[in-house]
């Protein structure tokens, strides 16, 4: 992933309206009702001024107290009615854009290619979904309503201290351009230490998912007190940086609070002295300026959690913004007849390290070949090229003769099974594990079957709920060769003419590997089979066996033929069984 660049209020807000746009009814709809509430709200300084005048001041008369009394408690509970509205549709507004939000960015981690996830870890990708939407929500509505009620308030109650005495009102300007200077030096500071909250956020996460996932390995290698040290120093960096947001914060909070209360004294003194304000006036006027400290506060307050959704804006959308795996190719891969065709291809991971260089490798429909070599030789780069996980630097790679570019990606891949050394299975049931992504489609006789071929059907009978049972996160329930079986059973039901095997056998058992081994052989009948191996014994039925070395094929042909050529694979033989 590129270096993130920081995000204008102008890209963040065009970006943040895409999700709003389809709930603009419910917002407007919000808004209005907060506008009505705060109106009704900051009528209260008026009706308290004219309780002071025509009832304390005046003629104590039962009726216009009862009409005042009940002018006051109707203005209330109106005003908090609408108020509690606004608040519940404002909160399904900001709910709605987190799901479609985190929607929206797992449908892009699943077009992501396979090189975004080999450049950033689990945890800083699993922030973004958690952490990081969360606070573009709190822009997405809550900063918004927070912003139309404080605004409205400012904006009547400015208007009616102008209204009540223009002259103390004038005097009072001086200080708003105090204010915004204080809220302008806060921002970038605020900006800045909430970037590094996010980012620290995503390395805890990281941290987590390793010692969650690998805690076996923790405790055996007794590395806990050195996972507490790397934890306890990220958390530290995440309570500094949020104190300093804090801190930022507060002082602004106090400045204009001082600024505030030389305003209150002004009026206090302007108003007893050469205005000579009655009781009620200055009750009013005074109870209106007090009113106008806490939206004021406020507005003041909204660029905390703004900058922070500023910060995650630049997260999650810099996510959305990045560029997706290649899928132009427009022809629908369908009953292929498996003839696969590596013509001078060459890759790298980086322009530092060349992992493939020239490879040419013609492989026959229905053929089995094996690539052999030591580790790090590229064996299983080849068929992360075929499946188009990382596009090559130079050359074609084609089946049956046409170029795999031109495949369209979800055809490609359904022709290629694939049973990996390091299996992957999904907390989910035995049968949802085997007929992954068929599980609605897929018949349970070929389920069945499958398992029976992969020798796994008798221990998933043994299970409480057979096919139906829960075997865990990845498997956990279950032993390796449990979960090697089952993978190959997953391969065998998706029955596709293109079989790859990367040390499908690796987890097995002598006796156990034999018996699958079998069904393998059966497997590869009518199929194009390309085994990656590390054990030479597994690899001396394929009609080729490819040697690499350093990213360069120097040997191809049969068992015998390589080994009477006396070469590379002859030795990696005779060290095996020497």
């Amino acid at each position: 992933m590129g270096k993130i660049r920081p995000m204008g209020y102008k890209n963040f807000i065009t970006k943040l309206y895409a999700y709003l746009k389809n709930h603009l009814g419910k917002l407007i709809f919000t808004s209005l009702l907060m506008v009505l509430a705060t109106a009704l709200e900051t009528s209260i300084p008026e009706i308290t001024g004219r309780i002071v005048d025509d009832l304390f001041a005046g003629d104590r008369n039962n009726d216009t107290a009862l009409l005042y009394a009940g002018i006051l408690l109707i203005v209330i509970v109106i005003s908090s009615l609408l108020a509690l509205t606004s608040t519940a549709a404002s909160s399904w507004v900001s709910n709605k854009v987190i799901m479609d939000l985190r929607e929206d960015m797992f449908a892009k981690l699943l077009r992501m290619p396979k090189l975004y996830f080999d450049k950033n870890t689990t945890g800083k990708v699993l922030s973004k979904l958690t952490y990081d939407v969360e606070q573009i929500a709190s822009a997405a509505s809550i900063i918004w309503l927070s912003l139309i009620k404080s605004s409205v308030f400012v904006i009547i109650l400015i208007g009616y201290l102008f209204y009540k005495s223009w002259e103390l009102s004038l005097s009072l300007l001086v200080f708003l351009p105090l204010v915004y200077l204080i809220v302008k030096l806060s921002s970038n500071r605020m900006r800045a230490s909430n970037t590094q909250v996010q980012q620290s956020m995503g390395n805890m996460t990281h941290l987590l998912d390793e010692n969650i996932s690998g805690n076996s390995l923790v405790k055996i290698y007794q590395a806990q007190a050195q996972e507490r040290t790397k934890f306890g120093e990220l958390i530290k960096n995440i309570r500094q940086q949020r104190f300093k947001v804090d801190m930022t914060s507060a002082l602004n909070i106090v400045v204009v609070n001082i600024l505030i209360g030389l305003s209150l004294s002004t009026v206090v003194y302007f108003s007893a002295t050469y205005l000579q304000m009655s009781a009620g006036a200055f009750l009013s006027y005074f109870t209106a300026m007090g009113m106008l400290v806490k939206p004021a506060k406020s507005l003041i307050n909204i660029n905390k959690p703004l900058q922070g959704a500023m910060a995650a804006g630049e997260s999650v959308f810099g996510l959305m913004d990045e560029k997706e795996e290649s899928n132009t190719g427009k022809i629908q891969l369908k009953d292929t007849k498996g003839n696969i065709s590596f013509k001078n291809v060459c890759f790298a991971y980086s322009d530092k390290h060349q992992v493939l260089s020239h490879i040419d490798l013609d492989i026959k429909a229905g053929e089995t070949v094996a690539i052999v070599g030591a580790t790090g030789s590229g064996k299983s780069t080849i068929i992360q090229l075929l499946a188009k996980f990382y596009s090559i630097n130079s050359g074609s790679i084609a089946i049956d003769g046409i170029n795999i570019n031109e495949f369209e990606l979800d055809s490609l891949r359904s022709q290629i099974a694939f049973v990996d050394q390091n299996v992957r299975l999904f907390n989910d049931s035995v049968k949802g594990n085997i007929a992954l992504g068929q599980v609605d489609t897929m018949s349970n006789d070929r389920i069945e079957n499958a398992a029976k071929v992969s020798n796994a059907y008798d221990f998933i009978q043994a299970l409480s709920e057979k096919f139906d049972a829960q075997i865990g996160e990845d498997g956990v329930s279950l032993s390796g060769g449990q979960r090697q079986r089952l993978a190959i059973a997953r391969a065998i039901a998706k029955d596709s003419p293109i079989l790859i095997l990367d040390e499908a056998t690796s987890a097995l058992d002598s006796a156990t590997e034999q018996k699958v081994q079998a069904a393998i052989d059966e497997m590869q009948k009518n199929r194009t089979t390309i085994i990656i191996a590390h054990r030479l014994s597994t690899v001396k039925k394929a009609d080729k066996i490819v040697v690499l070395q350093q990213g360069r094929i120097i040997e191809q042909g049969s068992h015998q033929e390589l080994l009477d050529a006396n070469g590379e694979y002859a030795s990696l033989y005779q060290h095996q069984f020497s």
